[in-house]
Parts: C-alpha cells; structure tokens; sequence
C-alpha cells in the first residue's frame, strides 16, 4: 500500500463530526498495530509518488436521509436489498473488465470494495473503469451513493488527493470495526489471514478493455457459469430487471426478504415454466424455508406476471422502467426472457410424472446440500 501519504482519523463525537489529518512522518510498526488494536485509526492517499495507483475505491455509502434516526422496516430492507445486489453486481461488473474487487464493511455507513492492481497504473485508467462501473448501478439505487477514489486523474500543485481509511480499523465515530465480508471469522487475525490470501488483479485485461471502448454483455465469471448454466432464467433475470435482481441477489446470499419481496419474487419467477424448480432454489437459501408452504403460494397464483410499474411502486424503485423492444401498456420482467406479454397462469405442480418427482428429489438435494457445508 504505497501510496503519497497517510493520515490518522480524527473526530468530535459531541458534535458529530470526523475527519483526517496529514501524518508527516514515514509509517512504523507501531502504527499499524495501533489502528489494527483500535487505538488510533489511519487512512492513507491512494496516487503515488510518481502519479501512479496499485490500489482503487468504490465506496457505497448510505445517503443522507437514512442516517442518523430510526429506521422503519421498509427502509431497512430496501438497504439490505441494495446491499446485496451491489455485493452480487459490482462483483460480476468488475470481472468482466478482469478486475477482482474484495468487499468490506467500511464501520461506518456503508460499503468499500478494494481493488489490489497488480502493477502500477496511471489514476485514469482505473477510474474510466470503474466509472463504466458505477454508471451502469448508479441510477438502480435509492439508498447509497457510489464514490470512486481515487477521484482525480493526477496530483497537481501541493494537494495529496484523495484518502480511503485502512482495512480493520476502528471507526472513530461509530466505534465499528471494519471487516470483510468474505471472511466469517470477524477477528483480527483471520481478517489479516484473509487479506493475505487476496491475489491483486493483473492490469492486461484492464487496459485491453479501456483501449477497446466497447460495452460489453457481462459474461459470468467461472465461478458463476455452473449457476447460470442450470438456472439461466435467474441470471438474465438477475443482470437485466434491477428490482427483481436485487431480490435474487439477497435470496442467493441468504438474506431474509419481506413480504413484499417475496410477493414480487413468487408473481414473476412463479410464471414461468420452470417457476417449481426456480422458486424453490432462491427460497432453499433462506433461513425460514418451507418447501411445502412455497408450494402452497405457487398454487394460489393466478393471472398475469406481475408488472414493470407495479414491481417500481410496491418496492419503493426509483429507477427508469426498463425499455423493451416491443413496449406496450403492460410491460413485465419476464419480457427479457422471451415470454408471452400475456403470459399463463401456473398451477401447482404435483408429483404425477417422473420429471415431476425428479424435480422434487432435486430441491431435496440441493437443501441437503446446504445444511452439509
């Protein structure tokens, strides 16, 4: 982590209020085992000496108005919707231009996702980057703003540019550590483990995918190609109705939704073919899953897919209504996938086949799975 400089963290909890100050002085041993034992707390500015970066911030911070008061229950879904969505997107945006982002809770309002280069290069070209980045989720979210540090392209005259706090260290404000979310154990040692472990992203791809200038369809990563290739109803979904892939990615991570989510989830995903064995995948992951009281919903469905303007306006989504080709009065989701603008109800599917009951046996297996891990 070279950078042109360091600072420690100051603030005046009566007033609410933090900041940083410049720390003239080369960093020593003791420095760092102070911010990693919560004693002091330092950031450090991301340009080098000589102009280049190793190191890039994309930093989610909640905005303003969810700050500072208690929140209401919808409030705090839609922040551990969007949470989970920006953990899921910036995670597959990011591979796809060969960068590796590593996910953390910054302690304070939000989110840092660090991206280790391999080889120095100038600010710029990691910026254009991940502004493609940013630009692309911007306009989805309603509860965080997205920041890029560093922000500027150079340094000029006496400035330092711009600074990011250090991994593991102690928010003065808020008395939260920070920590990543990859890694479970929270302590201080395997968080270090866990960085140690993290491989910088090599800069041929980067640098090949800026000189190209193209946008491009966002390829899953290998990783996720195993998922997309059994369920790629769900991942189109996912990369191209940003409400409905905000739910998917909190059911995928775990994440408890509302009822309100889970209504939007069932009067989409529950109209198409497939809707038993989909259905069932995102639920399995829930802590609360029941099989057959999924099954029961499904039953009860009726009617068409549930619709763009009614997804936006149940969910409280601020974002432009997605532009289809062939756009009329009643756009849906699953319009991405080729379906009937009209659609068909889906009645409960029961076991009366053998491709029935080898769909059930898989849901089985896939929960079984799960409690093994």
């Amino acid at each position: 982590m070279q950078g042109s400089g360091w600072t420690r963290q100051w603030v005046d909890k009566a007033e609410g209020k933090q900041g940083y100050v410049p720390v003239r002085r080369p960093m020593e041993r003791q420095d760092i085992e102070d911010h990693l034992n919560g004693r002091k707390t330092y950031g450090i500015y991301l340009v080098r000496y000589d102009g280049t970066v190793k190191l890039a911030v994309m930093d989610a911070d909640l905005k303003q108005e969810f700050r500072g008061r208690r929140l209401k229950a919808d409030e705090r879904y839609l922040i551990r919707r969007e949470g989970s969505y920006l953990y899921s997107r910036i995670g597959e945006l990011s591979k796809d231009v060969g960068l590796e982002p590593t996910a953390e809770f910054s302690g304070g309002k939000g989110l840092h996702f660090w991206f280790f280069l391999e080889t120095p290069v100038p600010p710029g070209k990691v910026k254009r980057a991940l502004e493609e980045i940013r630009s692309t989720l911007i306009n989805d979210l309603k509860a965080f703003n997205l920041e890029l540090f560093p922000k500027q392209e150079q340094l000029s005259g006496k400035g330092l540019g711009n600074l990011v706090k250090l991994p593991l260290g102690v928010h003065r404000l808020t008395g939260k550590r920070s920590y990543f979310i990859g890694c479970r154990d929270r302590s201080v040692e395997a968080q270090i483990g866990f960085l140690e472990l993290i491989k910088p992203s090599g800069v041929e791809r980067l640098l090949q995918s800026i000189e190209a200038g193209k946008q491009k369809k966002v390829l899953p990563h290998p990783r996720l190609q195993k998922w997309s290739g059994e369920f790629p109803e769900l991942s189109t979904l996912e990369a191209s109705c940003p409400p409905l892939g905000q739910i998917i990615a909190c059911c995928r991570q775990g994440k408890a939704i509302s009822t309100t989510e889970e209504r939007v989830l069932l009067q989409t995903i529950g109209f198409l073919k497939r809707a038993k064995t989909l259905v069932h995948h995102l639920m399995a992951f829930l802590p609360e899953y029941n099989p057959h009281l999924v099954d029961f919903k499904l039953s009860r469905l009726r009617g068409s897919p549930l619709g763009c303007k009614r997804i936006h306006s149940v969910l409280g989504f601020t974002g432009d209504l997605c532009l289809f080709q062939e756009s009329g009065d009643y756009d849906h989701p699953l319009l991405h996938l080729g379906e009937a603008r009209d659609g068909n109800p889906v009645k409960a599917e029961r076991a009366e086949n053998l491709a029935s009951a080898i769909d059930n046996l898989k849901t089985a297996i896939i929960q079984v799975q799960r409690f093994l891990v």
